[in-house]
């Protein structure tokens, strides 16, 4: 038997090692990436826009102040006021503070950085003010199968349905059929708009019900419950009972505090009527001692000026019943308009209910008939181009794959994404034949450090 030197069985054992890994590693690596692509990250799971993260080629309008106790004046830093462009590092080169590192930050973090850092160079007691602003995006680009494929202007809340539209479309191989092709894409995201108007409307107009019935809560229909696990939908439903109940709490309110005043009104009219049988039995006795100073002055008894004093105290006597007459002719004239600003309270929430209803039943018709020539339309269209309604299909079963590349922390991933998921600034939209959809997973989630 042959003997080998130590040495070489080690490198015949690292060989044989290395062969093996290299094997393993060409059958695990597809399928790991292969799965990999089965759970790319959806585009809706971004931040939303309120929380945007600069970038390089963002514009940024800044301004800065610092307020000077001993002037009593807001003093503008004016080489720092203006717009000036993020550069392709991530930095803004300002004067006076020089460089400025706010790729990965938000607005108001880059704010801070600049004040922080003018407060450093300069040596400032106390940090001055400075706002910083988006005045342009940067851009985002469209490319494979669309009819102009290039760079646009991003502005914020965009979808990749509206990107589309912007780049003209998912392009036919076909050119005659890009009118067409946009002409479905249209229609459908006219339909779609459409169908969330109709909910919207029939959220209203139960609320307008539950008022008119003078119901205790909004009773929403089946067509609008049967969607209530969306969370726009649940929005739209807690908003429109928000506004019943809000409506209903100002009604009673109104009606509380009237009721309120006729309560004193009448408590008013009752101490004034028991005033007025005080005064009633005052006068029955001063009319009384009139008589009898008369009798008494006819018999020579008494003098005239207690005649007069006898009068006088009559008079005053029948003037406070007076008085106290008009008081409370007056007290139930208020408690008659307490009635009909009551009455008034109702038929105002009432008659508001009742314009509101018309005006949600003519906006119902005219989106049905909008919707019919939505449909209308789109039926033409898959009669006379179905392969522009192929490209226009959105029940997640048509031709084509729709996709994002996406830095995030460096890291450039591919998203699958959907009609409605929102473009962020520097993404690169892609529209790609979904017969090459293997292809595309496996690069999908294949991520390479910017």
């Amino acid at each position: 038997m042959r003997s080998y030197p130590l040495r070489h069985r080690q490198d015949q054992n690292s060989s044989i090692f290395a062969d093996f890994w290299r094997s393993l590693r060409r059958m695990v690596v597809p399928f790991f990436l292969s799965a990999l692509a089965t759970f790319a990250v959806p585009a809706t799971s971004v931040a939303s826009p309120d929380d945007y993260i600069l970038g390089p080629q963002d514009t940024l309008k800044i301004r800065v102040y610092e307020w000077r106790p001993s002037t009593g004046t807001a003093f503008e830093w004016v080489p720092l006021t203006g717009e000036f462009v993020i550069s392709p590092a991530g930095n803004l080169s300002l004067p006076i503070i020089g460089i400025v590192p706010v790729a990965g930050k938000t607005l108001e973090q880059a704010a801070d950085s600049i004040s922080e850092k003018l407060q450093m160079q300069i040596g400032l007691q106390k940090r001055p003010n400075a706002s910083v602003e988006v005045s342009e995006y940067r851009p985002f680009f469209v490319a494979g199968l669309v009819t102009k494929p290039g760079k646009y202007n991003y502005s914020p809340g965009l979808t990749v349905i509206q990107a589309l539209s912007m780049a003209g479309g998912i392009g036919p191989v076909d050119p005659n059929l890009i009118s067409l092709q946009r002409d479905a894409l249209i229609s459908h995201g006219d339909m779609r708009e459409l169908g969330e108007e109709r909910l919207g409307l029939l959220a209203r107009k139960a609320r307008v019900e539950a008022t008119l019935k003078g119901a205790e809560t909004v009773t929403f229909p089946p067509e609008v419950m049967s969607r209530k696990d969306e969370a726009d939908v649940m929005r739209m439903m807690v908003d429109e009972q928000a506004l019943f109940e809000t409506r209903e709490r100002s009604m009673n309110t109104e009606l509380d505090s009237l009721r309120q005043a006729k309560v004193l009104a009448a408590s008013q009219i009752e101490s004034l009527q028991a005033k007025a049988v005080s005064l009633s039995k005052q006068i029955e006795l001063a009319n009384k001692e009139v008589n009898s100073v008369n009798k008494l002055i006819a018999q020579g008894l008494t003098i005239s000026s207690r005649e007069l004093s006898a009068n006088q105290n009559l008079a005053e006597l029948e003037g406070r019943n007076l008085d106290v007459s008009l008081a409370i002719l007056k007290t139930q004239q208020d408690i008659a308009k307490v009635d009909q600003d009551t009455a008034d309270v109702h038929n105002r929430y009432h008659v508001n209910a009742l314009t509101e209803a018309a005006e949600l039943r003519d906006r119902l018709a005219a989106n049905g008939e909008k919707t019919r020539t939505a449909q209308s339309l789109i039926n033409n269209l898959q009669v006379r181009a179905p392969a522009a309604m192929a490209t226009a299909d959105t029940t997640g079963n048509d031709a084509f794959l729709t996709t994002i590349d996406r830095n995030e922390n460096g890291i450039v991933r591919t998203l699958i994404v959907a009609d409605n998921d929102r473009i962020l600034p520097g993404d690169v939209l892609r529209v790609e034949k979904r017969d090459r959809k293997s292809a595309l997973q496996s690069n999908a989630t294949f991520m390479t450090p910017e």
